[in-house]
């Protein structure tokens, strides 16, 4: 890859990405699905399951950014797929609804705001300097609780969320949007998110510069625009603010 760990500018401004850039999703989603499935008679399923709907989740989610599903469908196509590859659940005589484990799902997990390890420090450091932007193509519903209960609000100038603008990533709409909404030059502004495939591949379409969170093991995608530079340390943010500010 030519992308980069030290910043070869400083930026006067940043749209950030929540899910597992800010928020520990995974962890989350683990507890979640678990809740939603034992209220719903599940309460022995296989070790895997949890592997199981992400690899479903993830695979719905990228159709959603190619516009292939809504997010409606998208909240029971997930439990719909996954209930058809685990044994029935105990104690039924008839197989439980995608739909009512979808809600008690989303019900849970917009309880559950866990933030990944120096976010909260290092939002409250940048915001300080810098004005700061969230963009998520998260469940309106679920993003709002969890933004309200982990505190972090306040960090941010404005919050834009898929659903509530009728734009999602990486449709470079909606980082017009965000840019306009900053109020500054777009060549002063820094994307930075896990997802190559929406955040990366949005904000270069938009024309930004681009950070790639890499916060696991997994390998940069071959077939996506590379990031102009790859942190995989919240803390490396700090790097970017401008200088004397």
């Amino acid at each position: 890859m030519n992308d980069r760990t030290i910043p070869t500018s400083h930026y006067n401004a940043f749209i950030i990405d929540a899910d597992n850039t800010l928020f520990d999703f995974n962890k989350s989603e683990r507890e979640a699905l678990r809740q939603a499935l034992r209220a719903n008679g599940y309460s022995s399923v296989p070790e895997d399951t949890c592997e199981r709907y992400h690899d479903i989740n993830d695979e719905l989610w990228k159709r959603f950014e190619q516009g292939g599903v809504s997010q409606d469908e998208l909240r029971i196509e997930r439990f719909r797929r996954l209930l058809s590859s685990l044994p029935p659940a105990q104690g039924r005589q008839y197989s439980p609804d995608p739909e009512q484990i979808g809600k008690r799902y989303i019900e849970v997990l917009s309880n559950k705001g866990y933030l990944l390890p120096h976010a909260r420090v290092v939002l409250q450091r940048m915001s300080a300097r810098v004005p700061l932007l969230l963009l998520s193509n998260g469940i309106a519903s679920v993003q709002r609780r969890r933004i309200a209960q982990s505190g972090i609000g306040p960090y941010f100038r404005d919050i834009l969320i898929s659903a509530e603008v009728e734009l999602a990533k990486p449709d470079p709409a909606i980082f017009a949007l965000a840019i306009e909404r900053l109020g500054c030059d777009k060549r002063q502004i820094l994307c930075v998110g896990d997802s190559p495939s929406s955040d990366i591949r949005g904000g270069r379409s938009a024309g930004l510069d681009t950070c790639w969170f890499a916060s696991g093991t997994a390998a940069y995608p071959a077939h996506e625009p590379p990031p102009t530079y790859r942190i995989n340390d919240l803390r490396q943010l700090l790097d970017f603010l401008p200088s004397g500010h």
